[in-house]
């Protein structure tokens, strides 16, 4: 036995064969006479119409199998492909080059995804995925390719594009190992949501797997075990059947309530980012959501989306839970997520630049537009929202003087809205938690964004691998700014509670709510998990384990004490 060390890009076990993904044969003229151009660049429209009628329906097999949220990726495809920026290319190297439509179309591809891949933003880094995966599509278009390859087993590739993961049949594929990737890409996204065991970034170790090959792909550490001896495969067949046991007990929970053994209610609800997530929010056993992005509606879209097709997206998720609690987060774009609609100026620091509701105050016709939407929307159930990245008491008297008069114009126009919907604050810049306490007296409720809070807290970039080890929100720091904001919630009478990674870490529970947090939002998958760990805590041990974290001088000291404390838990 021999062992491969990547990523751990979606946890799980798999027990499988190798089988090496197919890599597309590039078997194509690349030059034609300057006569063809006509012909090529018909060839090229065909192509084009064939590739949206196929993105149209692995989006909806991608909506059915893995939500709303990932199928988006597919959308997205479908305007790049008509894209007249990515068209203008193709075309010149027709016209130009004398180029095939299968070389034009590769080689704009390329070009522009050399482009993105050399930006700043990882947002903008990831576009270079799609852009390739559109040309692989339309290559194999153009040479008569057909989109379905069956593979059964563990599958080892180079990369795996947004595309190949959703196309895979689950009943076949146990797991997927590659040589490229990260946690954050768009297919390590897909294998989380879809369940599928994943390893990626092993470099080149991927071509001394053959196929054939008995492996095991642990998704929790990011290893993977080659040809490994029968005991070890008992060990992780038994690790495997110990899995599926704690998802079924884990299944049990789903209806009953969550509160503490002494009978305090902690409310668990999802962060979403399409309407279509609401299937999979009311099926996890939340009691509504906590976050819902906005930016779908905006992001890869070349126009401001109209004030209706905003109506009817928050109308969708409001009628969805019409009685329960739904946070819907107002425009949080800019730094990594730049408008396309807008541009933007370069920015030595973007994290630290123009974005969420800095931006937001500067585009304030875009601004007002979503909360006028919002407003409007209300009456479909019970709206609550949320301003991001909020900093000093200006920005948010600001934020809330431009909802009043939106509500001003919709009573002038004579268009209903709820007037006493909630209103509050993402605590994710330390100087809102600073002020907690202030800010307090203009909201009614608090969210802490544990992911933004950690990387201003520490000065550290989430995505920097040299600092990562700041990047923790176990840091002493943080668990105190959280404490402080709690304090804050409770002395003025309102509610707190938590959106970022950390809500959905069953290891926090205890500490989260000791602290005083009375909501927790997090992924669907991990609704269960987090409740059932509720549901076997007494709120006094946890005040008094709060107390004791918050003197522990070290991110490790917490995590080490926090294990000792999960001990005593079933799961």
């Amino acid at each position: 036995m021999w062992k491969i060390k990547g990523i751990a890009a979606s946890a799980g076990i798999a027990i499988g064969t190798i089988v090496h993904m197919q890599e597309a044969v590039h078997d194509f003229c690349r030059l034609v006479d300057a006569s063809q151009a006509p012909a090529e660049k018909e060839r090229f429209y065909t192509a084009q119409q064939a590739a949206e009628k196929e993105l149209e329906i692995l989006q909806e097999r991608t909506a059915i199998n893995m939500g709303e949220q990932q199928a988006e990726v597919f959308a997205a495809h479908k305007l790049m492909v008509t894209d007249p920026s990515f068209v203008e290319v193709v075309l010149n190297h027709i016209d130009n080059h004398q180029a095939s439509a299968e070389a034009a179309v590769e080689d704009a591809a390329n070009e522009i995804a050399a482009m993105f891949a050399g930006l700043d933003s990882e947002y903008m880094q990831e576009r270079a995925a799609d852009i390739k995966d559109i040309g692989k599509r339309l290559v194999r278009i153009l040479q008569g390719g057909t989109a379905e390859v069956n593979y059964t087993g563990v599958l080892a590739a180079q990369d795996l594009l947004p595309s190949d993961t959703a196309a895979l049949d689950l009943n076949y594929v146990s797991g997927f190992i590659t040589a490229l990737g990260g946690k954050t890409s768009h297919s390590s996204i897909l294998a989380r949501a879809a369940g599928i065991p994943a390893v990626v970034g092993v470099g080149s170790a991927l071509e001394k797997l053959n196929n054939g090959d008995n492996v095991i792909v642990d998704g929790h550490v990011g290893e993977v075990l080659v040809n490994p001896e029968e005991d070890i495969l008992n060990d992780y067949r038994l690790r495997i059947k110990k899995e599926q046991e704690r998802a079924a007990l884990l299944a049990s929970v789903g209806h009953l309530p969550s509160e503490t053994l002494d009978g305090h209610h902690i409310e668990l609800a999802c962060n979403i980012g399409t309407p279509g997530d609401m299937e999979k929010v009311i099926a996890a056993g939340a009691e509504g959501v906590g976050l819902f992005r906005t930016e779908f509606l905006f992001l890869d879209k070349t126009s401001v989306p109209t004030e209706e097709e905003q109506v009817e997206s928050y109308k969708a998720v409001l009628a969805a839970m019409p009685d329960k609690k739904i946070v819907i987060r107002t425009l949080d774009a800019g730094g990594d997520k730049q408008l396309p609609f807008i541009g933007g100026l370069p920015e030595a620091n973007p994290a630290l630049g123009l974005r969420a509701i800095r931006l937001c105050m500067v585009y304030q016709d875009v601004f007002k537009t979503q909360l006028r939407a919002l407003l409007r929307a209300s009456v479909a159930g019970n709206l609550h929202i949320m301003f991001p990245m909020i900093a000093t008491v200006d920005e948010l008297l600001s934020a809330k003087a431009l909802l009043n008069e939106a509500a001003k114009e919709l009573t002038q126009e004579g268009i209903p809205y709820k007037s006493d919907v909630a209103v509050g604050i993402m605590v994710e810049v330390p100087a809102a938690a600073a002020i907690a306490d202030i800010l307090a007296e203009e909201v009614d409720f608090f969210s802490i964004g544990t992911n933004d809070l950690v990387q201003y807290t520490m000065a550290a970039d989430r995505m920097n691998e040299h600092v990562a080890y700041l990047s923790d929100y176990f840091q002493p720091p943080v668990v105190r700014l959280i404490g402080n904001v709690a304090k804050a919630a409770q002395k003025a009478g309102k509610w707190v509670g938590m959106c970022g990674e950390m809500a959905g870490d069953p290891l926090a529970t205890p500490l989260l709510v000791g602290l005083g947090l009375t909501e927790l939002s997090m992924n669907g998958r991990a609704v269960p998990v987090v409740k059932h760990r509720i549901r076997q805590l007494d709120i006094k041990q946890t005040q008094k384990w709060a107390d004791d974290i918050l003197s522990l001088r070290t991110a490790s000291d917490i995590k080490k004490r926090l294990e000792e404390i999960a001990l005593q838990f079933e799961i």
